[in-house]
């Protein structure tokens, strides 16, 4: 005669036991809140510092007497920088969903609106020396460098790039007495 009390056994236990296991970690999975991604506020200062360095490595390459390898390093490292810029921005925009647009500045008339023509503008300062662009990147690399430990993802690829990318341009690139100075 048939039994009617089911037989348990140790591979049913375990079988159940896992089952609940992998239903338990499911369930908990699926209630928490994904991390939310750091904040876009804190790619604005290695953008501006982007667009500083930039700057400062375009102007330097215009110094007068200065050797035809160090003015191309500096517009090879301000081209960098510019994209460095770009690529930041692109991310900002992306974070922040909203689509870049590009800024146009419109020439404006030498005169003033009274008719009187304006006073002229005063010379440019000074380019500042390699020594300038040399710390700004340096200043560039550590910002970098101390943000991709808090990123993730592309963001931190992204940074760690523009930290790797500063630190070769200053201690390549420009170190006094190498490949180009």
């Amino acid at each position: 005669m048939p039994r009617a009390v089911p037989v348990i056994n140790r591979r049913g236990v375990l079988a159940g036991g896992a089952a609940l296991a992998v239903l338990g970690v499911g369930v908990s999975a699926c209630s928490q809140s994904p991390p939310k991604p750091p904040p876009v506020e804190e790619l604005l200062g290695p953008l501006d510092q982007a667009r500083r360095d930039s700057a400062v490595a375009s102007a330097a390459a215009t110094a007068i007497g200065l050797a035809p390898q160090v003015a191309a390093a500096l517009t090879v490292v301000a081209t960098q920088r510019g994209a460095h810029a770009r690529a930041l921005s692109t991310e900002i925009s992306r974070v922040a969903n909203k689509a870049t647009s590009s800024t146009s500045e419109t020439a404006g008339s030498s005169r003033s609106p009274t008719g009187v023509a304006a006073a002229p503008p005063p010379p440019p300062p000074p380019p500042p020396p390699v020594s300038d662009v040399i710390d700004a990147l340096r200043a560039s690399a550590e910002s970098a460098s101390r943000l991709v430990a808090t990123s993730s993802g592309y963001r931190a690829g992204l940074l760690a790039s523009i930290a790797a990318s500063c630190t070769a341009s200053y201690t390549v690139a420009l170190v006094p007495g190498g490949p180009s100075i």
